[in-house]
């Protein structure tokens, strides 16, 4: 299983109060944006064509990557095991930098479902948590 970078745009971006989740557990951040979605809350997104959502692709270090993930997603109220919460699912997307498209991890609605080539990822990233 890759281990993708995670794309944010709310809270855990740098400045806001929850980057502490990520502080020192990344090698790189990026200027990143996440096209054919939109922000339907403060900090929800969801699929809109002709849209886009400004975020930071954060490409977190290979020693930290589980913890630091796993703790995102208990920050988004992930259940233990699960990439299916109440208010957030953690889905696979291609998102636009400077330097090209990357496909990263990204918290959006639970409604909100990974591109169909993109699903294997996601099948993949359930059996990795299910065995860890």
């Amino acid at each position: 299983m890759p281990q993708l970078p995670l794309f944010v745009f709310g809270t855990l971006r740098r400045g806001e109060c929850n980057h502490g989740y990520l502080a020192g557990a990344y090698d790189r951040v990026l200027s990143a944006k996440l096209l054919s979605f939109v922000r339907v809350a403060p900090l929800m997104i969801a699929r809109k064509a002709d849209s886009a959502v400004d975020g930071e692709l954060f490409f977190l270090t290979s020693a930290t990557y589980e913890a630091t993930l796993s703790g995102c997603d208990r920050l988004e109220e992930l259940p233990t095991g699960g990439l299916l919460g109440h208010e957030y699912r953690r889905i696979a997307v291609r998102v636009q930098t400077d330097f090209g498209e990357v496909i990263a991890w990204a918290y959006a609605c639970p409604a909100a479902e990974s591109d169909t080539d993109l699903q294997s990822l996601i099948a993949g990233e359930q059996q990795r948590i299910e065995h860890s």
